[in-house]
C-alpha cells in the first residue's frame, strides 16, 4: 500500500528547523488540552522557530551532498538519524568517482533521466540498508534540491511562497515564474507546512445533512454534515488546517460511501453490513475513527450494523472493538475485527462473505515500488507485490460481491486494473467495471510528493482514482 505518512517539510528547508517547528506545535497543542504552565514558553519558543524559519539553509552535508541545514550546529545535532543514508550515498560517490549522488547516470538533462536516477539511487539504498527508505529519507532521494529549469545541485534560492521550487540564476527564476503558478504554490506550501507532522484531528460529534453522494465532493460533503466551513488557506493557522486535515481524512469512509452507491443493493436493519477491508495497515484504521462512522450512518441511515474487517499483514494483534451510536430513531452499531494475515491466509482459514470488498491503494502490480521490489529480489525476500498477487487471486474469486479499490495516480489506477485483468485472465474469471472514476470527487484534499518517482504526475493525492468491479466465472 501507498504510504500516507505525513511528509516532513520542504527538501529546501532546514531539517532540524522544520522538525523542531512539528515537535513544538504539538507541545503548544498538548499545553491548549492540558492547561500546562509551560505553554506560553511553547509559543516564545515556536516563535524563534518561525523567525528562523526564514533563514536560508546554506549549509549542505558534506558526505552525502543533498540535506541541507540553516546552521552547522543543526548539522551536527541531525547528524546521527542522518549517518545511516549518508553513508550509503558517500560509499556510492566514492565508488563511482563522481562528485554528487545524481550525477549516477551522468549530467541529467530532462525530468526523465532525473526520475531514472532516482530510481536508481532508491534501489542502491533499499539494498544496502536492508530496510524501506523512511519518511524522510524517501523524501530527500525522490524530491531532491535541484533547479527546477536545469536540475542543477550547485547555490539554490526557493519560491519564498512554498519552498516547493527551487532555481539556480535570476534568469532561471524569472522561467520558474512563467509556469509556478498561485495555485501550484498554495499546493506545494501545504506539503511543506509543518503542521503535517500533528495528528491533530477535530473530534466532531454533531453531524446535521448527508448529500446526494454522487452529485457532491469531499469538501462539500463535509461541510453539510458538519456544518464547518474549509478554509482555503490551511497552513497559515493551526485552526484553519486541523479543520483541513479534518476534512480531508474522511475520504476512505466517503469513497466507501460512494462505491456503495453504484452497487445494487437494499440494507437489511436486522442484518448487518459486512465491509472487507483487505490490505489493511496501521495508516488505514485513521480512516475509521468514530467521527468517520458517524458520516457513513448520516448518509446510509438504514444501516444499522455494521462489521468492519480490517486484513492486513502489517497489522498488529489489535482485539475486537464494538461501539455504539444513538440518535433520535434508533441505536446503529459497529464492531471492527482485526487479522494481522494477507487475504488469501485469511479466505483460507474463515468463510468469506462480505458486503463489498474495500482496498485503499493496493499497488497490486508493485508499479509505484519498483526499486523495492527489485531490491527485495536482491535481497531474497517476497515482495509485497509478488503476496498481493495470490490475495488478488482469492478476492476475485467471490463472486458476485463489488470490489472497490483507490489509486493514487492515473498510472496507478491503470497499473492495478491491468493487474486484476492478469489474474482474471489466468482463473478463466470475467471482469465488471461498473464505476470507473479517473478524478475520485472524495480523494483526500492534503496533496502529497508522488512516493512513485517513475511515474510522471508530482503532486498526488490519496485516494484520487476509484474504481468498483464485479467478477464472475466465465461460461465455457
Amino acid at each position: 500500500m501507498v504510504p500516507i505518512h505525513p511528509p516532513v517539510g520542504s527538501f529546501l528547508k532546514c531539517f532540524v528547523c522544520v522538525s523542531n517547528e512539528g515537535r513544538i506545535w504539538s507541545e503548544v497543542i498538548q499545553g491548549f488540552t492540558e492547561e500546562s504552565d509551560d505553554l506560553e514558553k511553547n509559543l516564545v519558543h515556536l516563535q524563534t522557530l518561525l523567525e528562523k524559519a526564514h533563514v536560508r539553509p546554506k549549509v549542505i552535508c558534506k558526505g552525502c551532498k543533498m540535506q541541507r541545514y540553516c546552521s552547522l550546529s543543526h548539522l551536527v545535532e541531525d547528524r546521527p538519524e542522518h549517518q545511516p543514508i549518508c553513508q550509503v550515498l558517500r560509499d556510492l560517490q566514492k565508488s563511482m568517482k563522481i562528485d554528487h549522488p545524481l550525477k549516477l547516470l551522468g549530467k541529467i538533462t530532462d525530468r526523465r533521466k532525473l526520475q531514472l536516477v532516482i530510481s536508481q539511487l532508491k534501489m542502491v539504498l533499499l539494498v544496502k540498508l536492508g530496510r524501506p527508505l523512511y519518511q524522510r529519507e524517501n523524501q530527500l532521494i525522490c524530491n531532491p534540491a535541484v533547479c527546477d529549469v536545469c536540475f542543477s545541485t550547485g547555490a539554490l534560492e526557493d519560491c519564498d511562497g512554498c519552498a516547493g521550487v527551487a532555481f539556480c540564476s535570476d534568469a532561471h527564476q524569472r522561467l520558474v515564474r512563467g509556469y509556478h503558478t498561485p495555485k501550484d504554490c498554495q499546493t506545494l506550501a501545504l506539503i511543506a507546512t509543518p503542521f503535517r507532522q500533528l495528528n491533530c484531528l477535530v473530534n466532531i460529534r454533531d453531524f446535521y445533512r448527508s448529500c446526494p453522494l454522487k452529485e457532491s465532493h469531499l469538501i462539500r460533503a463535509f461541510t453539510e454534515a458538519t456544518n464547518i466551513r474549509i478554509s482555503d488557506t490551511p497552513w497559515t493557522d493551526l485552526e484553519s488546517y486541523q479543520l483541513f486535515a479534518t476534512c480531508s481524512s474522511f475520504s476512505g469512509i466517503a469513497s466507501l460511501c460512494l462505491a456503495l452507491s453504484h452497487i445494487s443493493w437494499v440494507p437489511d436493519p436486522k442484518k448487518s453490513v459486512i465491509v472487507y477491508v483487505a490490505g489493511a495497515t496501521e495508516d488505514t484504521l485513521r480512516y475509521f475513527q468514530d467521527i468517520h462512522l458517524r458520516f457513513l450512518f448520516l448518509q446510509y441511515p438504514s444501516i444499522r450494523n455494521l462489521d468492519l474487517h480490517f486484513i492486513g499483514r502489517t497489522l498488529g494483534h489489535i482485539g475486537q472493538v464494538e461501539i455504539s451510536f444513538s440518535d433520535k430513531n434508533c441505536e446503529q452499531t459497529v464492531v471492527k475485527h482485526f487479522y494481522p494475515l494477507t487475504f488469501s491466509q485469511y479466505s483460507s482459514i474463515l468463510n468469506v462473505d462480505p458486503t463489498l470488498f474495500l482496498i485503499l491503494q493496493p499497488d497490486f502490480f508493485g508499479a509505484g515500488e519498483v526499486a523495492q521490489r527489485m531490491a527485495s529480489l536482491v535481497q531474497n525476500k517476497v515482495p509485497l507485490d509478488l503476496e498481493w498477487k495470490s490475495c488478488l487471486s482469492s478476492i476475485i474469486r467471490s463472486f458476485g460481491i463489488p470490489i472497490c479499490y483507490t489509486s493514487v495516480s492515473k498510472a496507478q489506477a491503470m497499473a492495478d486494473f491491468a493487474a486484476i485483468n492478469q489474474s482474471a485472465k489466468k482463473n478463466n474469471i470475467a471482469i465488471e467495471r461498473v464505476y470507473n472514476i479517473m478524478d475520485n470527487p472524495y480523494r483526500e484534499i492534503l496533496p502529497l510528493h508522488n512516493p512513485a518517482p517513475e511515474d510522471t504526475e508530482k503532486i498526488v493525492y490519496a485516494n484520487n482514482y476509484l474504481q468498483v468491479i464485479f467478477t464472475s466465472n466465465k461460461r465455457h
